[in-house]
C-alpha cells in the first residue's frame, strides 16, 4: 500500500515547472517572499493543495483589478512567513531548476541570518540587490550588459551572467527525463494549437497540429527538450532575439500528425490547464492517421474548437 505520508513526487515535479513558468521570489519590500499568480483555478487548486499536503501553507487572494492585457480574474499565492518560506525551500529545492540560482539565494539568507539576526534590515538591501540581478539574468542571455545594470539599479560586484554567442545558444541535451515537469511548464507557458495554411497545390486549406512553448531561461528548455528527446519526441527549437528585448529566447515547437500524437500520448493525463486542448489534438491527429478524414476536412471545427478552450483557459 502507498505511504500517504510521502511526497508526491510527480505532483511536486509538476509544481517546479509551474513555479518556473509563473512564480517568483523576492526580497521586496524589505522581506523574503515567494509568490506565484495565475488565472486558472484548477492550476491554483493543484498547486496550493500539493503544497498544504507536504505541510507549506500559502496564502491566497485574488486580485481586485485585473491585468491590463486580460479581464480574467487572477489569484496571488503568496508566502511571508520565515517558518514557510523555509519549508518550501527546502521541499521544492529538487524541482525547481529554471529559479535554481535565487531559491539558493534564499535559502542562505535564512540559513546565515534567519536564527541569529532579529531584525535584518541592514542587510536586506544586498540581498534585494542580489535577488533582482538573478531574477534578469540567471540562465538567460544578454544581448546588453548596460541596458541590464540600468534596469536593475546597479552594477553588481560579482558577474555570473552571461552574454548572448553562437556558444552559448546552443541547447545541451542530458539525460534528464521528467514529464511532469514538463508539464508543469507548458501548462504554464505553453500553447496547443491548429494551424491552418492556404496552400493552392493542396486545393484548399491545410491543417498543421502543434505543441509550443518559449521561454529566456536556458536551464529551462535544456529540461524540457532533454525530456522530449529522451521520450522520442521530435522538437524544433529556434533561438531569437527580439528587437525590443535584451534578452535572448528560444522557442520550442513540436508540429506534425505524428510528432503531436506521440507529445499528446506523452502528456495525456498529465497537464492541469491544458488537458482538454491535448484530447482535441489527440483526437485530430488520431482521426487523420487513420484516415478517417483527408488533410484539410474538420480542421476548421478542430481548430476553434481548441482556440475556444485557449481563451477559456
Amino acid at each position: 500500500m502507498e505511504n500517504q505520508n510521502l511526497p508526491n513526487t510527480n505532483d511536486l515535479s509538476w509544481c517546479g515547472g509551474f513555479f518556473d513558468g509563473e512564480g517568483s521570489f523576492s526580497f521586496a519590500p524589505k522581506c523574503p517572499s515567494v509568490g506565484i499568480v495565475n488565472t486558472n483555478p484548477i492550476a491554483v487548486t493543484k498547486f496550493m493543495s500539493t503544497m498544504k499536503k507536504n505541510n507549506v501553507n500559502f496564502k491566497i487572494t485574488e486580485r481586485s483589478k485585473p491585468s491590463k492585457s486580460s479581464k480574467k480574474k487572477r489569484w496571488d499565492m503568496y508566502l511571508l512567513d520565515g517558518d514557510e518560506i523555509r519549508k518550501f525551500l527546502i521541499l521544492m529545492e529538487e524541482y525547481i531548476h529554471g529559479k535554481n540560482f535565487q531559491l539558493q539565494l534564499l535559502k542562505n539568507f535564512y540559513d546565515e541570518n534567519y536564527l541569529k539576526l532579529r531584525s535584518y534590515s541592514n542587510i536586506i538591501k544586498d540581498y534585494h540587490e542580489l535577488m533582482m540581478y538573478y531574477n534578469q539574468s540567471s540562465h538567460i542571455l544578454i544581448k546588453d550588459e548596460k541596458k541590464l545594470f540600468e534596469k536593475i539599479g546597479y552594477t553588481p560586484q560579482v558577474l555570473q551572467h552571461q552574454m548572448i554567442s553562437d556558444d552559448n545558444k546552443k541547447i545541451n541535451y542530458s539525460d534528464f527525463n521528467n514529464i511532469y515537469y514538463l508539464s508543469g511548464i507548458i501548462d504554464a507557458e505553453g500553447t496547443v494549437y491548429i494551424n491552418r495554411v492556404d496552400q493552392k497545390k493542396y486545393d484548399g486549406n491545410r491543417y498543421i497540429p502543434s505543441v509550443s512553448f518559449t521561454n529566456t531561461n536556458k536551464s529551462i528548455i535544456e529540461k524540457c527538450c532533454s525530456t522530449l528527446k529522451n521520450s522520442e519526441i521530435g522538437h524544433y527549437i529556434y533561438f531569437r532575439v527580439p528587437e525590443t528585448r535584451n534578452r535572448g529566447r528560444w522557442d520550442i515547437s513540436i508540429s506534425g500528425v505524428r510528432r503531436c500524437k506521440s507529445v499528446c500520448e506523452l502528456l495525456k493525463n498529465k497537464l492541469v490547464i491544458k488537458n482538454r486542448q491535448i484530447d482535441l489534438l489527440y483526437e485530430y491527429c488520431e482521426m487523420r492517421l487513420n484516415n478517417l478524414m483527408d488533410f484539410n476536412q474538420f480542421g476548421d471545427s478542430f481548430k476553434e474548437s481548441i482556440e475556444s478552450l485557449n481563451s477559456e483557459n
